[in-house]
């Protein structure tokens, strides 16, 4: 769909029923330009296909099997029609949870939670996306239970410093790896990672010219990041209002407005921080109760009229109705869906 008419999603979901019922692969989900969704059939594309991304500069799609077996597989997008474009590939460790495409949209980089590994993989017609290179990490956190090891939770492209930014919740740091060695070499030194507060927890962040935002799972906060400096300026509560189950930040997304958008698997919302760049920091504006339970990801539509909210735990997707800077308002739909876990916007 054009971004005049609406926008399409395709929706990652478990197929294992861990939380959430059984899904049966991958569907589209148009939401027009009045907030009207539509759902299409499950595509079947192999098990447990929890996060997808697709490449802006080549339009595939890329997955990541979420098993203790890792997998990265590609797919080619026409309409409702998916289909295969390379074989899948291992990623040599346990729990691969995010990926991400580089500039090219040659190479994927996937974070495997389990396995304290970012794997690299070449994207290619008819090729298997096998590890190419790789980057271990080692650390821990003051939360005994949750960061017992390093827990690589996304990798995100800093194009503007040309490195590659990977959450570790587990060891409270931002692992920074430098892409000026690609496809040869992935550097990465502990001198370069940004420490986080300890029990932070970070698990997702989006970039803000020379500023990130991450938001911390553990502690519920989210954190303003000075890239340029490779340091934590400040952190701030997503929200005091509820008793915490241990579940905490989810998904973080920052509309044009500059409206910091996390979802809160405490409290079953949509919370929305208005970030102010040149204080370097955060404001919580609002919270709207998602209607579901366990909101994993979150996206908008091209014009940002609406944030649509993936709640696993309840096989639902909330839409979320967005003022003119991305404050959100008021839930105006809620689509089922088993297990939706990730929302990618086409």
């Amino acid at each position: 769909m054009s971004e005049s008419t609406g926008t399409r999603f395709w929706v990652g979901a478990s197929t294992t029923g861990a939380l959430g019922s059984v899904a049966r692969g991958i569907r589209p989900l148009d939401v027009a330009a009045d907030g009207t969704v539509a759902l299409g059939e499950p595509v079947d594309v192999g098990p447990n296909p929890m996060f997808l991304a697709i490449s802006p500069a080549s339009g595939l799609l890329g997955i990541v099997h979420e098993l203790t077996d890792g997998l990265v597989s590609t797919w080619t997008l026409e309409g409702d029609t998916v289909a295969p474009f390379g074989r899948p590939g291992v990623t040599g460790a346990a729990d691969p949870c995010h990926l991400a495409f580089d500039e090219a949209g040659e190479l994927i980089f996937a974070a495997n939670y389990s396995g304290a590994r970012l794997s690299v993989h070449r994207s290619g017609p008819d090729a298997a996306a096998d590890v190419v290179l790789a980057a271990d990490f080692t650390g821990t956190g003051p939360n005994h239970e949750r960061q017992e090891s390093s827990h690589p939770h996304q990798a995100v492209v800093d194009s503007a410093r040309h490195q590659l930014l990977v959450p570790d919740l587990g060891a409270d740091r931002i692992r920074v790896l430098a892409l000026d060695g690609l496809p040869a070499t992935l550097a990465h030194a502990d001198a370069a990672d940004i420490a986080m507060h300890a029990g932070a927890g970070p698990r997702h962040l989006v970039i803000a010219g020379d500023l990130a935002i991450t938001a911390n799972e553990l502690d519920r906060t989210a954190s303003v990041i000075d890239l340029a400096e490779g340091r934590e300026v400040a952190w701030f509560s997503i929200g005091d209002d509820v008793e915490p189950r241990g579940l905490g930040c989810s998904a973080i997304r920052l509309t044009q407005g500059g409206i910091v958008l996390i979802g809160d698997r405490d409290a079953d919302a949509l919370r929305g921080l208005r970030l102010d760049a040149e204080a370097r920091t955060l404001e919580l504006v609002a919270t709207v109760a998602t209607g579901g339970r366990h909101p994993r990801d979150l996206e908008v539509t091209h014009d940002e009229r609406f944030a649509l909210v993936a709640d696993q735990g309840s096989d639902s997707i909330a839409v979320v109705a967005l003022d003119a800077d991305g404050v959100p308002t008021d839930l105006v739909g809620v689509v089922e869906t088993p297990a939706p876990a990730c929302l990618a916007r086409v």
